[in-house]
């Protein structure tokens, strides 16, 4: 496979920007702790839906796509169960019940939308964009029944519920941008732009949101934590190297004609650790800012990491 790696370096020259940006922001007093909640919010509540929505909508409908489509969320599915199967094996032996829950929960979701997006439009284009949707039912399947277990576990409540799996910020739009792909009800063009501009704020918006929250942690803890660059050096290198290594063995590379199937499925497992760990964690107060040090750094190192391994990765698959 050949991968074009000078289209990944200014996309992720842009992501560390972006994350700068967030840092200088918050050390200069414009952005507060109050304000970054705020925005965090407004990301997972408002500009992630739309960027779903109008990822799927923008394309025409096609029956293929959609079959693809579908193997990709069966893949997805099958990559999240093999992660947490992994998780729970590497990281068993942690004798801090909450830290243990972190890695395990930091292992096995990504950052598939707001840092994997750009990456997937840089590689593969709109039709890129269009599978990644669906990659991210399988991660809000997985974080609202395995990730919210996993964090509530030993809790006062369980907080796993049938209609958190299914009814949540993340699914809700892949429903309705799927319904709105097969009947192709024809949506008028400034709903469109719209839909566009609002989606287009969730990654700007989510790497200022982590600049920030790495300006208000202690930077000689969060910089000189070994245990930190072990998870991300399996996390972010070894593991989709792993993959890429076991893809070139399957033959899957050529099921979907739009995209390198094998490369797609690395790339999206090559991601950071979900923003979501710091969410449930402060929800269920499982060390959230032990959890917020560990997901920024990997955040800030992943554009690099993410070269690294695709760079690689061309040698493999």
């Amino acid at each position: 496979m050949n991968i074009n790696i000078a289209d990944l370096i200014p996309t992720s020259l842009c992501l560390f920007l972006l994350i700068l940006v967030g840092f200088v922001a918050r050390k200069a007093k414009i952005i507060d702790a109050d304000l970054t909640k705020g925005l965090s919010t407004v990301v997972v509540k408002v500009a992630q839906p739309f960027l779903i929505i109008y990822s799927i909508t923008k394309l025409d409908f096609s029956a293929l796509n959609l079959k693809n489509g579908l193997l990709v969320l069966g893949f997805g599915i099958l990559s999240h169960a093999l992660t947490i199967a992994l998780a729970f094996i590497l990281f068993s032996r942690i004798k801090d019940i909450d830290e243990k829950k972190i890695y395990q929960f930091a292992f096995t979701f990504c950052n598939c939308a707001f840092i994997g997006f750009p990456i997937l439009n840089s590689l593969f284009g709109e039709i890129g964009l269009f599978y990644g949707a669906f990659y991210v039912i399988s991660y809000n399947l997985g974080v609202w029944s395995f990730g919210v277990w996993l964090m509530s576990r030993g809790k006062a409540e369980s907080g796993v519920t049938v209609r958190k799996i299914f009814i949540n910020a993340g699914t809700v739009p892949c429903f309705i941008g799927l319904a709105l792909y097969i009947v192709q009800i024809p949506l008028p063009d400034f709903l469109m732009t719209a839909m566009d501009t609002m989606g287009s704020l969730c990654t700007p918006l989510s790497l200022i949101v982590t600049g920030s929250l790495v300006a208000a942690l202690p930077l000689r803890e969060f910089f000189l934590n070994p245990k930190f660059y072990g998870f991300l050096a399996v996390k972010l290198v070894a593991l989709p190297l792993l993959l890429a290594v076991i893809l070139r063995f399957t033959g899957i590379s050529a099921l979907i004609a739009d995209i390198d199937l094998a490369v797609f499925l690395t790339v999206m497992v090559a991601l950071p650790p979900a923003a979501f760990t710091t969410l449930l964690a402060t929800l269920y107060d499982v060390k959230p800012s032990y959890s917020a040090q560990l997901i920024s750094l990997g955040t800030i190192l992943s554009p690099f990491t993410i070269l690294l391994v695709m760079k690689v990765v061309e040698f493999i698959l």
